[in-house]
């Protein structure tokens, strides 16, 4: 019984840590789809409020370039393209790591990139973009 005990807690640990990291996927691409097509408002809603406040900053500078400048950022991002790569959850610290990288017509070769998230319960939000 003890054995049977343990091998069931084992699998409960197991399908919780992939619940977790099920909705980290979740959310990174959520957020990565809206950063990525320049709709950094979308973005800022899968964010901590700190971190999504930055990004509506952003957002509102960018109001201030050119038509011209506006039209060839949204064509590059347009021709860029994302791969989650690994996924690294960290329970005891509530945060989680995504390792990802972007490919564009523009670059040789893809270029890894890193989103940091916060766990808060059943809840992932980005915390940060590297």
């Amino acid at each position: 019984m003890k054995r049977f005990l343990t091998i069931l807690l084992a699998i409960l640990a197991l399908s919780a840590c992939q619940s977790t990291e099920s909705r980290v996927q979740d959310v990174a691409e959520t957020f990565l789809n809206a950063y990525y097509s320049g709709d950094y408002e979308a973005a800022a809603a899968s964010c901590t409020p700190e971190y999504g406040e930055r990004l509506t900053r952003y957002s509102s500078a960018l109001d201030g370039i050119s038509p011209q400048m506006k039209a060839k950022m949204q064509e590059n991002l347009s021709q860029t393209s994302f791969q989650i790569d690994s996924i690294k959850v960290d329970e005891s610290a509530a945060s989680a790591f995504v390792h990802y990288h972007i490919t564009t017509p523009s670059l040789d070769k893809p270029v890894p990139k890193g989103l940091k998230l916060q766990l808060e319960g059943r809840t992932a939000l980005v915390d940060g973009i590297q």
